[in-house]
């Protein structure tokens, strides 16, 4: 048992009940709340693009974290200890799938784990398991001596679920080094090196965990039952389908079967039928920036596959690129943009799970569309629109706008009172005195005190509904979370499944919000809290 009084040899869970994001990945359906919508940050005409591709790992095929997750855990434990020199003891640590959530930053350097909002204000942090305080966070991140901007080498986003595990275990090795005497020759800029180094083995390696999965995808991956009807969806509108994925050719096969229906072990190229270009072990981001990667024909891929070099790409067209089969591994984007005959990337919709790999990259190299699946959805916006949240989120509303009137009369008594000073009026013609002026002062001044700390609470407490310990996934205390602003800025459109598709016309035309700035509420019915017109409802917040 560690200091914090946490007990990492026992399984625990962080949430109440189930895991939230396990109910995003496993639900395709609901009654209440969430209906499959897919969102827009972009305007996008479907009927502009004419290819459609989709990443596989947590896009096609979402993993069950209680499950692929644990064994992505246990065996880095065992490359910690067999490789890097780590204590034995660690071997018997259990991983809990509920503690963290994706858009979290990791600062290397001091062991943190921090929560930022759009602006990068850290607004909750934890060393280790334990939380630090607002003073604590204002000494390490708000001196103007030392400004942040949060990016390698010193800092790491946690932007993908794959990156969930080494969070967790890479907590668990600083609270080791913090409460023993273990781990004491290792900086915490180290400790994470080795973490991310035993987990990237795990993934990349085909020695044990995609064996593992591949002997029977069923207790790792979540099959769709809504999928493939969706991606003939797409197909029948005429647009060209691809697949681009990581994994390597012998990995995705048995993942697509699985997903396909068919049982372990059985290996057919149905699956394929949908697809007019499939790219395995593409190497993104790398896939997106770089011209000169070799792209390898994988021949005979459902008994015996094997890889040989395509020659000559720049002689032949995209039929005769496609004549002697469809299924390849590594390339580039090149390649891909004359297989698929398109003439600009915004012909094409790339969908992906992975922030910076599959949805930046892309958009930003590239001008391709981009969708981004983000299963927490399911679980975020149907605690929102719970009744218990409702009725929170309206009192946090109540408050919000009581702050600025509160704010806005004590702005105004001041003006006032300063006036009579300089003035030297003891008293004015209604009869208001100095002295009532600065009584009026510290009674709303005492009020606004306990505005905000209600204010405080309430919104702890809407948070805590969502996640105990992080909150809100797209926000950040009041603001809208870092996470949040890197779909907004990146994401074409947003949606927790792939097979959301099937909700819309392949031709639909996604159209997003008008973008507001807080000038623009003053020409609108509702009016901005800081607006000295109070006779109306207060606006969301």
């Amino acid at each position: 048992k560690t200091a914090y009084d946490i007990d990492f040899h026992k399984e625990t869970s962080s949430m109440a009940g189930a895991y939230a994001g396990t109910i995003g990945m496993m639900a395709f359906t609901n009654i209440e709340g969430y209906q499959g919508e897919i969102f827009c940050n972009r305007n996008t005409n479907m009927e502009k693009i004419s290819a459609v591709g989709f990443d596989m790992d947590y896009t096609l095929a979402l993993y069950r974290p209680d499950t692929f997750e644990k064994l992505v855990f246990k065996e880095s434990l065992k490359r910690l200890v067999n490789k890097k020199g780590y204590p034995e003891l660690i071997l018997s640590f259990e991983y809990d799938p509920t503690y963290f959530v994706r858009g979290l930053h990791v600062d290397k350097k001091r062991g943190n784990i921090l929560k930022l909002d759009r602006h990068k204000y850290v607004k909750v942090a934890y060393h280790g398991f334990r939380k630090l305080s607002k003073d604590e966070r204002a000494e390490l991140y708000f001196s103007a001596a030392d400004t942040n901007d949060f990016t390698e080498p010193e800092f790491q986003c946690l932007d993908t679920l794959f990156s969930l595990p080494e969070a967790y275990l890479y907590s668990q090795m600083v609270t080791i080094k913090d409460s023993s005497e273990n781990l004491q020759d290792k900086s915490y800029f180290e400790i994470w090196k080795d973490v991310r180094q035993s987990v990237d083995a795990c993934h990349w390696s085909h020695e044990f965990l995609k064996r593992e999965v591949a002997k029977d995808p069923a207790p790792y991956v979540v099959r769709d039952p809504h999928l493939f009807e969706s991606l003939r969806h797409l197909k029948r509108s005429g647009r060209k389908v691809f697949l681009l994925t990581n994994s390597f050719w012998e990995y995705t096969n048995v993942v697509m079967n699985y997903l396909w229906g068919n049982p372990p072990g059985t290996l057919t190229d149905e699956w394929q039928d949908v697809f007019d270009v499939v790219i395995a072990g593409s190497c993104k981001p790398g896939f997106f920036v770089n011209n000169r990667l070799a792209l390898y024909r994988v021949r005979d891929p459902e008994s015996s596959p094997t890889l040989t070099f395509v020659e000559g790409l720049q002689d032949l067209t995209s039929k005769e690129l496609l004549r002697e089969g469809k299924v390849f591994q590594g390339g580039n984007w090149e390649i891909l943009h004359k297989m698929l005959d398109v003439k600009s990337g915004s012909e094409i919709l790339y969908v992906g799970d992975h922030m910076y790999s599959d949805v930046i990259r892309s958009k930003r190299d590239l001008g391709w569309r981009t969708m981004m699946v983000i299963p927490e959805l399911l679980h975020e916006i149907d605690r929102m629109e719970s009744p218990l949240a409702q009725r929170e989120y309206q009192s946090i509303k109540e408050l919000y706008f009581q702050r600025a009137t509160q704010e806005d009369h004590i702005n105004e008594l001041s003006v006032k009172l300063e006036e009579m000073e300089e003035q030297k009026m003891e008293e004015e013609e209604g009869g208001a005195t100095q002295e009532d002026y600065r009584d009026a002062l510290r009674i709303v001044n005492e009020q606004l005190v306990s505005t905000k700390a209600e204010l405080r609470e309430r919104v702890k407490t809407y948070h805590e509904m969502f996640h105990p310990v992080w909150g809100q996934l797209f926000k950040t205390g009041l603001q809208n979370s870092i996470f949040a602003q890197h779909v907004e800025k990146y994401a074409c459109l947003y949606t927790s499944h792939a097979s959301n598709f099937r909700f819309v016309s392949p031709s639909c035309n996604f159209r997003s919000m008008a973008d507001l700035l807080p000038h623009d509420g003053l020409r609108r019915a509702v009016p901005n809290p800081n607006s000295r017109d109070r006779s109306v409802e207060p606006p969301p917040i």
